[in-house]
């Protein structure tokens, strides 16, 4: 039977171990994903990759960064996604007709967070429906 100060000893080294492995793995995903990139043809925007990330940082749901390397060797590709982007904010920002309204003149569009009006006017036992502008006949 091991002691104390043994078994430590064993965690320490399997550790360095995993990290050692764990590095290696990476390594060979990442050199696996950078070639179906190329191979592919992928955008950034198409795979859900920030435009603002920093080169090796995390972005939202990824670790891949859009970094200044790549754009110099893709030149192309930047162009596409920034074409791509171009189209899907077409629309962003644009000005909704409000749909909803109580007695104070507050509205709401119906899209995003309810606002807090709402909320409380709901909670008081108002429906949706009595709070539409123009209601369905």
């Amino acid at each position: 039977m091991s002691t104390y100060a043994e078994m430590l000893a064993k965690i320490e080294e399997l550790q360095k171990q995993a990290e050692k492995q764990k590095k290696e793995e990476y390594n060979s995903v990442l050199k696996t994903i950078k070639k179906q990139i190329a191979d592919y043809g992928f955008t950034a925007a198409e795979l859900g990759l920030s435009s603002n990330a920093a080169p090796g940082k995390k972005s939202g749901r990824t670790a891949l960064g859009k970094g200044a390397s790549r754009a110099k060797s893709h030149p192309s590709r930047l162009k596409k996604s920034s074409q791509t982007a171009a189209r899907r904010n077409a629309s962003a920002g644009s000005k909704v007709a409000p749909k909803y309204r109580d007695e104070h003149g507050n509205t709401w569009t119906g899209r995003g967070k309810q606002p807090k009006w709402l909320v409380s006017a709901l909670a008081s036992g108002r429906s949706l429906q009595s709070l539409l502008i123009h209601p369905n006949p």
